[in-house]
């Protein structure tokens, strides 16, 4: 992937506050009337690379899902700038907040650059006219994503890998100054992840955008992270810098993992190693 080139117009760009731009505040979520996340309340850390990490179906997912109001809540609310998000219009939510859903699906028969450029739509009219600024963006978004070469390919005819990084660059073509991402290193090789997530904290430091990302691996979580959120059973349990959070009692009360923390010789932040 290559890195993306700073804009020298970023629309949605909004300044650090105290105040997280981004906030739940008591929330509940549900599926099929079971509740799976209860009484969550925190504030997206503005401006920062967020990760959220936690055993398997603890309620990450669900939770990213929530605060994009892909899942509306069964109890409390999301606020974005004060206002609850499931009073905006869906076109002013797309404005702001992007996602990168864990498994999602193209139409079939489109091409990559046709599916990349669906980001741009909730900044287009109603007719859904592309401009020249909208083929810069889109263009920019695919070189980011690696995946220009491939801009007439069938989405459908890719690997998974190729089709992971096509979404990648339609979320970035929807310059949202907020990034939702469910596990997006998902079908990359370990070349490909560690491209992707410095793509990401370069969005982050150069561009400003606040980022939450969903990952599994804790290593890359540590070294990529300005935040950790620590999730079990449906419920936040701490929160924090890799290097306050990450000890050999929080890998076994959470992860049920005996491992010690030692030194990244590389990146200097807490690395794992299972005993």
């Amino acid at each position: 992937m290559n890195a993306i080139s700073r804009s020298h117009n970023a629309p949605n760009q909004q300044p650090t506050t105290n105040t997280p731009r981004l906030q739940a505040q008591g929330l509940s979520l549900s599926y099929a009337g079971k509740v799976v996340s209860a009484d969550i309340s925190m504030g997206v850390e503005e401006g920062k690379f967020s990760v959220i990490i936690g055993p398997n179906g603890c309620g990450k997912s669900t939770l990213l899902r929530g605060l994009c109001n892909l899942l509306p809540p069964s109890a409390g609310q999301v606020l974005l700038d004060g206002h609850d998000i499931a009073r905006l219009p869906p076109r002013k939510l797309a404005q702001e907040i992007g996602l990168l859903p864990q498994s999602a699906q193209a139409p079939p028969g489109i091409t990559v650059v046709d599916l990349v450029a669906r980001g741009r739509y909730p900044h287009q009219g109603p007719f859904r006219q592309q401009s020249a600024e909208d083929e810069r963006i889109v263009a920019m978004a695919m070189d980011a994503a690696g995946v220009a070469d491939l801009a007439h390919h069938d989405v459908e005819a890719l690997s998974g890998g190729q089709r992971q990084r096509v979404w990648i660059a339609l979320v970035l073509a929807q310059e949202t100054p907020i990034l939702l991402l469910d596990e997006p290193t998902t079908y990359l090789d370990i070349a490909h992840q560690l491209e992707l997530l410095s793509l990401l904290r370069q969005l982050n430091r150069e561009r400003g955008r606040t980022i939450v990302a969903v990952l599994h691996d804790l290593n890359q979580a540590c070294r990529y992270a300005d935040h950790l959120v620590v999730m079990t059973a449906g419920k936040i349990v701490a929160e924090g810098t890799p290097k306050a959070l990450m000890t050999p009692d929080l890998l076994q009360q959470v992860f049920g993992l005996d491992g010690i923390i030692i030194d990244d010789p590389i990146s200097h932040t807490p690395m794992i190693v299972p005993r």
